[in-house]
């Protein structure tokens, strides 16, 4: 899949002006520095002026062979002054952009950038505590032919120069244990769009029943990662919700961990049902950490700050509430707490951040792209950021197949909300129902909508 040109166009809006930018900036400082040495060569004019040494005055006689009278000695030109200022200011100009580059090209390499080609076959494995012993709801090859149409259906993905979509991956903790490919307990694209000014964290649901035809199996959406990482995951989401995904970046938990202990934790409102049943998953985590039985539990809730690993239990909180509807929330809220905190992180604690999750994060992000983020990061903070769940509320239903509680979303209808909210003028899923209800009609004739 030629993820940098869709139909000719380029599909990534931030690829071709970071790398132009990034590359401005190293033959700036290079050209720079051509200048400084050419200035500084001996027998060599150039833009720095420097004082020459003067010859006394007692040695010079007149043409009579009297001696001269002793000409008054002379300060430096107003002129020569502002050259050596200007000369001085260029050099510390010329090692900052040195400090500057050298600085990004560390930060950079320590990202990890291998391609992961490994593919799994087979069944994906099911976590035993999460089967039902409930009858299937509905039949499984009706099903796969149904979703094999809807693959049809959305052949063409929406893409925009002026829209950038991240896919963000959170590797099940389970999975890690081993240094094995899992599930993925997090999948949310942030997109950010440069004309409306806004940044959208869309939550997808790891729940929804897709068909696989590379593997022939229909799962949840969030065994695609088990079977072909990053990328098979990415072109799955393309394929069912139409939109163009660029570029993507996985973590694994224990470095979410790190994150928020680096940022000084987080303050959130937690539930005293929220606080009890944080307890199984700190339990799990504290199995895999080494920490003794019942570190960090809470024993009721309230305003709290959490570290890393309450942080974490919070986020993969599931069985309280509204199941994996409010998890998706409570991870998005999560995620904001986290960019608030690291605005304030000092820069030794940004550096310690860096070099301390850099190396666990998988992204196929190049400098380029990295360094036009960076260049308008400030422009990004004042952007409206909007929060966005799929499958939305009334547009699925909840079913059984094998054993596994599933989400039968409406493809159709669910894929044109985030076309709505994330390239369109909609600012909200309600405001996103209302578009999609006047521009079909939509009565909801097939088990779907309100």
């Amino acid at each position: 899949m030629d993820k940098d040109r869709l139909n000719g166009q380029p599909v990534n809006p931030v690829n071709n002006k970071g790398d132009e930018e990034l590359q401005s900036l190293i033959s700036n400082a290079i050209e720079n520095k051509k200048i400084l040495d050419t200035s500084s060569a001996p027998g060599m004019t150039g833009n720095i002026p420097l004082p020459q040494k003067k010859t006394s005055p007692k040695a010079e006689t007149d043409k009579d062979g009297g001696k001269k009278k002793a000409s008054r000695k002379r300060g430096w030109s107003k002129k020569k002054k502002t050259g050596v200022a200007l000369g001085i200011v260029f050099v510390v100009f010329v090692i900052i952009i040195a400090i500057i580059v050298g600085m990004f090209f560390h930060y950079t390499g320590l990202l990890n950038r291998d391609k992961d080609t490994k593919i799994n076959s087979g069944k994906a494995p099911i976590n035993s505590s999460e089967l039902h012993d409930e009858s299937d709801t509905f039949n499984a090859k009706e099903k796969e032919n149904e979703l094999k149409a809807q693959l049809q259906k959305q052949s063409t993905k929406i893409s925009s120069e002026d829209v950038t979509n991240i896919l963000l991956i959170g590797e099940d903790l389970r999975d890690t244990e081993d240094q094995s490919r899992g599930n993925t307990d997090v999948m949310m694209i942030i997109s950010i769009n440069t004309k409306n000014k806004t940044i959208t964290m869309t939550s997808l649901m790891r729940d929804m029943y897709i068909y696989m035809a590379q593997f022939n199996e229909g799962n949840r959406l969030n065994t695609a990662y088990w079977h072909g990482g990053c990328e098979y995951l990415e072109e799955c989401i393309e394929d069912y919700f139409g939109i163009e995904i660029d570029r993507y970046a996985s973590v694994n938990f224990y470095s979410f961990i790190d994150i928020v202990e680096t940022v000084g934790g987080i303050d959130m409102e937690v539930t005293d049902a929220e606080a009890e049943g944080m307890k199984a998953p700190l339990a799990e985590q504290n199995k895999y950490l080494g920490n003794k039985k019942g570190t960090d539990y809470l024993d009721k809730g309230g305003k709290i700050h959490l570290n890393g690993n309450q942080a974490l239990a919070f986020a993969r909180l599931r069985y309280v509430g509204n199941a994996d509807y409010e998890r998706t929330e409570r991870q998005r809220r999560v995620i904001s707490e986290i960019i608030k905190n690291a605005k304030n992180l000092n820069l030794i604690q940004l550096d310690k951040l860096l070099n301390k999750v850099l190396p666990e994060v998988h992204t196929d992000l190049t400098d380029g792209e990295i360094a036009n983020l960076l260049l308008n990061a400030f422009d990004y903070m004042e952007y409206d950021v909007q929060q966005l769940r799929i499958p939305a509320d009334g547009y699925f239903t909840d079913e059984y197949i094998y054993g596994m509680q599933v989400l039968n979303p409406d493809y159709t209808a669910n894929s044109a909300f985030m076309q709505y909210i994330i390239y369109g003028t909609c600012k909200n899923i309600e405001e996103a129902v209302e578009q999609y209800q006047n521009e079909n009609a939509y009565a909801g004739g097939n088990g779907y909508g309100y």
